[in-house]
């Protein structure tokens, strides 16, 4: 975060309790986007997962988090990706698989922009 404010700092008053407000509301709709055999204990541990510590993320991830928040999305979870997928089928072939880049090479383009480039 920027000089270690929260978003309750930088974000203008309204926003940010829209913002909050959001999250309330995805926290409370998440068990009934999930389909059955993941409800209750497991839907508050991916609400968790995919939020925590979120007062204290750089406006860019938490923009990037909120479009991750949608009935689609969560009901997608337990899907694999493609990338889980190829290295779960490498894996049951006996291949050996490895990554391309670092997560630091992955996020350095969105931590690399400043306040005013993510407004």
């Amino acid at each position: 975060m920027i000089s270690g404010k929260t978003l309750a700092e930088i974000l203008p008053e309204d926003l940010y309790k829209r913002l909050k407000g959001h999250l309330d509301y995805v926290k409370l709709m998440i068990p009934s986007w999930m389909q059955d055999e993941n409800r209750g204990l497991y839907s508050e541990y991916l609400f968790k997962a995919i939020t925590g510590n979120w007062e204290k993320k750089r406006p860019v991830w938490v923009m990037l988090m909120i479009n991750s928040l949608t009935e689609s999305d969560i009901r997608s979870t337990g899907i694999p990706v493609l990338d889980l997928w190829l290295a779960r089928e490498a894996s049951r072939l006996g291949k050996r698989s490895g990554a391309v880049e670092r997560v630091e090479e992955q996020c350095l383009p969105l931590n690399g922009l400043n306040g005013s480039q993510v407004r």
